[in-house]
Order: C-alpha cells, then structure tokens, then sequence
C-alpha cells in the first residue's frame, strides 16, 4: 500500500521537470533569435532617416493656401486678366467688323444676281471672291482663338511660377515640411483653418507685386 502511493506521488514529478526543460530550451532560442535580429537591423540601418524620425515623433509641419482665393485676390491674376480680356474683346470687334462687310458684300452680290444686272461669268468671279473672304474669316476666327488659348497658357505659367517663387523664398523663414494647395472639389476634402496660410500669402504677394509696378 505505501509503493501505490509512493508512486502515485512521484508520477506528477516527471512532467513537471520535462516542462521546465522544454520552457528553458524555448526561451534560450527566443534570446537568440533576439540578439540575432537587433545585429541584422542594427547592421541595414544604424539610424533611422530624418524623415522618418519626424513622422514617428509627430513633428512634420503641414500648411496649405487657397488656389482659389488667391486667383481671386492676387492682382497680378487681375491684371493678366484684364489683359486677356482686352485682346479678346479687340479680337471680337475686328471679327465683327469683317463679317459685317462680308456680310454686306454678299447680300449685294445676291441682289445684283436677282436682278439680273451682273453676267454669269462675273457673277462666278464675284461668289469666288467672296468664298475665299469667308475663308479668311475662318481662318482668321482660329487663329485668334488659339492666340487667346496661348497668352491664358502663358498666363497660368507665369501665375504657378510667381507663385512657387515666393513660396520658396516665404518657406526658408517658416521651414515647413510641406506646402499644399487646396482648392474647392479637389483631392483635399477639408482642412484645418490653423494650417491656413493664404491671406498672408496673398497679402505678401500683392506686395511685392505694387512695388515692382512702381518701379
């Protein structure tokens, strides 16, 4: 009776002393996988980047500007488009002014045909010559047209210049990371009006501006 419960006693033993084995062996390797991965990382990169530092610490610094306030606002956008519309209008005028004459030429031509008082061989002459009035006319619309095309080009060119000219000298004293554009059903839904650097931007713009057009 006294070996059943000797060995009904020491049966628990085995297990236990097997289990402590196997967590010992476990964590041994654990430890070694550890120190293995903390040389491979340490040796592919002994310091994170400075972009990455900035990122995971919070410290990257946003703003944006209103593209569409500015082309409201900014008085070079005025003044370029004053310009356009100026030529545009010119263009307008000259265009009515020819087809008016054409206009005139043509309806003479058709009387002098009802009435009869021009032969056919002049009359073909006179419908050929204003064929190819009419076609100047077309000509002279598309030309105008994409002329208007190209200074509205060139205008936005020299708007985005100006623009990022003065944000990069702007930023040298502010040291943002980034500088957005925002503008009403673009990619950026809503922003935060602390980040918002447009007044100042236009404000500084439009004066730079008067004092280059005193000079």
């Amino acid at each position: 009776m006294e070996e059943e419960i000797l060995l009904n006693v020491s049966q628990p033993e085995k297990p236990k002393s097997n289990l402590n084995l196997v967590l010992t062996i476990v964590n041994a390797i654990l430890l070694i996988g550890l120190i293995i991965l903390y040389f491979i990382v340490l040796k592919a990169d002994k310091q994170p980047t400075a972009a990455i530092q900035k990122a995971s610490s919070g410290s990257v610094s946003l703003a944006y500007v209103n593209s569409d306030t500015i082309l409201a606002n900014y008085l070079l956008v005025k003044q370029m488009r004053d310009e356009l519309e100026k030529s545009s209008a010119l263009y307008e005028k000259e265009l009515q002014n020819k087809q008016s004459a054409f206009e005139k030429d043509a309806a003479y031509f058709q009387d002098q045909v009802n009435k009869k008082t021009i032969s056919d061989a002049s009359a073909q002459e006179v419908y050929s010559s204003l064929m190819a009035e009419q076609q100047k006319l077309y000509d002279l619309r598309e030309k105008y047209s994409s002329d208007l095309a190209r200074k509205e080009f060139d205008m936005n060119q020299l708007l985005l210049d100006s623009l990022n000219n003065f944000l990069a000298r702007y930023n040298k004293k502010m040291n943002f990371d980034y500088i957005f554009s925002y503008n009403k059903g673009g990619s950026i839904l809503t922003a935060n009006d602390s980040l918002d650097l447009t007044d100042e931007v236009i404000q500084l713009l439009n004066a730079e501006f008067e004092k280059k057009e005193k000079q």
